[in-house]
C-alpha cells in the first residue's frame, strides 16, 4: 500500500480551520505518515501537532509559510525544521505579524467608508490569539450577514483588488531565505507555478540566495482566479519545472497547502505526495546541518 505525506499545512493558529491536534488526527485517519504544519507567520501550532504526532504515529515535521518580495513579485517560502528559538527568526515572524495588524486597521477603515461595520475585537476573538489573517475577517462579515460565505467576502471586498484589500508588509526573499538558513532550516519556495514569472529565472536567482527546495507536488487545480490557459499549461511548466529542479539541484516537496474542509478547496492529502518526498527533505536538512553549525552562505 503506498505511503502519502502532506508538508504544506495550515491551522488555527494562523488561518486554517482545524487545530493542530485536529489537523494530526484527520492525517492518521487518512493514512498518512507525514505531516508538515506550515502556519503563516508562526510556529505556535508545531508542539501540540508534534505531541499528538508522537501519540498516533505521525510524523510532524515543524515549518512556517512567509510571503516574501521577489522583484515586484510575492514570492511565499516554506522554512522546514526551523528552529523556532532562533532570534532572527522570532524577529521577522514578529515584525510580519504586526503588519498583519497595521493591515487590518486600514481593511476595517475601508469597509467602514463602504458600510460595513465589523469591530476589531470581534475579528481578534474569532482569531482567538493566533495570527490575524483575511480568512478571520470575512468570517466575522460572515457573522453579521454582509457576505454569504468566506469566498464571497473576498470576491467582493477582501482579495487583491477588492474595494477593501490593503497590501502588508514583506521582507526581501534574500532576506527569508537566510533566516531560514540561520535558524538551520530548510527554504523551499511554495507553489511556484502560481509566481507570474519565467521559472528559469525565478528559481536561478533563489538558487544563487541558497534557496533549497521547491514545492512541485501541489494542488494547482484548486487556485482561482487563473485565466484557462494557465490550466491548460500545468503538465508543460511541471515538466519545466522538474527538468530546473535537477539543473540547480533543488529538493522536492509537495503538500496540499490545506485550511479547510470544503467542495471548492484543497483536500487534505489531496497532493498524493509519496512518502520518499519527506526522505530526501529530512536528508536535505541532514546534509546542511547534520555536522554544521553554520548557515551556508552565512557571514
Amino acid at each position: 500500500m503506498a505511503s502519502f505525506v502532506d508538508l504544506h499545512l495550515h491551522t488555527t493558529a494562523s488561518d486554517g480551520m482545524d487545530s493542530p491536534a485536529e489537523v494530526v488526527e484527520k492525517a492518521h485517519s487518512l493514512g498518512l505518515v507525514g505531516i508538515a504544519v506550515t502556519d503563516h507567520d508562526t510556529l505556535q501550532g508545531v508542539e501540540e501537532a508534534t505531541t499528538v504526532g508522537s501519540r498516533v504515529g505521525v510524523e510532524v515535521v515543524p515549518g512556517v509559510e512567509i510571503s516574501c518580495l521577489w522583484r515586484h513579485h510575492q514570492v511565499h517560502l516554506l522554512g522546514y525544521y526551523v528552529d523556532a528559538t532562533d532570534a532572527d527568526l522570532t524577529r521577522l515572524l514578529e515584525w510580519m505579524r504586526d503588519g498583519r495588524e497595521e493591515r487590518l486597521t486600514k481593511m476595517l477603515a475601508q469597509l467602514h467608508r463602504l458600510g460595513i461595520d465589523v469591530n476589531r475585537e470581534e475579528v481578534e476573538t474569532e482569531a482567538a490569539g493566533e495570527t490575524i489573517g483575511r480568512p478571520h475577517l470575512a468570517r466575522v462579515m460572515v457573522h453579521h450577514g454582509y457576505v454569504a460565505s468566506v469566498q464571497e467576502a473576498f470576491d467582493k471586498y477582501l482579495a487583491s483588488g477588492r474595494p477593501a484589500y490593503a497590501d502588508r508588509r514583506r521582507p526581501r526573499v534574500e532576506e527569508g531565505i537566510h533566516t531560514i538558513l540561520k535558524a538551520k532550516g530548510v527554504p523551499v519556495v511554495a507553489h511556484p507555478l502560481v509566481i507570474d514569472a519565467p521559472l528559469d529565472e525565478l528559481l536561478s536567482e533563489l538558487a544563487s540566495l541558497q534557496l533549497q527546495g521547491v514545492e512541485y507536488y501541489h494542488l494547482y487545480e484548486c487556485e482561482m482566479g487563473q485565466p484557462d490557459e494557465w490550466y491548460a499549461s500545468i503538465d508543460a511548466r511541471l515538466k519545466e519545472l522538474k527538468h530546473l529542479c535537477e539543473r540547480y539541484r533543488l529538493v522536492v516537496t509537495g503538500g496540499s497547502d490545506y485550511h479547510e474542509t470544503a467542495p471548492d478547496k484543497p483536500a487534505l492529502g489531496g497532493a498524493h505526495v509519496p512518502v520518499s518526498v519527506l526522505r530526501n527533505l529530512r536528508a536535505r536538512h541532514h546534509q546542511l546541518w547534520g555536522k554544521r553549525s553554520d548557515a551556508p552562505g552565512s557571514r
